[in-house]
């Protein structure tokens, strides 16, 4: 029985080593973001660097950190809003990045965590709506 408790501790601790490595990975890096309608035009891209800093303004419950916009080449701001404050948020293998601080008017992007490219949804939603924008698409910047 020992010996089994003692590997069961140890994959816990090798589970918890990948999980932070994934995380660390993250922070720090920056990303070319490209938001698209629903049609596939491209509506907001720009250059986002994803930092360890919490975000304490967040209306959304969570543990939200800030997204630092540090350029913009296309810039739909009705679209996307991409000159105001962003945050982002892992969780379960996957990145929310989006508008928190605008209490029931949130603006998310959301995808499957990955080393170098992020594909997913772009969903707009408040108290009473929701609706699917589009899509978006992160690719790291080496």
């Amino acid at each position: 029985m020992p010996i089994a408790t003692l590997s069961k501790f140890c994959a816990g601790i090798a589970m918890a080593c990948v999980l932070l490595t994934g995380h660390a990975q993250v922070s720090g890096t920056r990303w070319q973001l490209r938001v698209m309608d629903s049609k596939h035009q491209l509506k907001a891209e720009g250059t986002v660097r994803l930092t360890e800093e919490p975000e304490t303004r967040s209306c959304m419950a969570g543990h939200w950190k800030i997204a630092v916009v540090e350029a913009t080449t296309v810039n739909d701001q009705k679209f996307f809003p991409l000159t105001e404050p962003l945050a982002y948020e892992i969780e379960n293998g996957n990145i929310t990045i989006g508008r928190t601080r605008i209490c029931d008017d949130y603006a998310f992007l959301s995808g499957k965590l990955d080393d170098d490219t992020i594909f997913g949804t772009y969903r707009a939603f408040g108290l009473g709506f929701s609706e699917e924008m589009g899509d978006f698409r992160l690719t790291k910047i080496h």
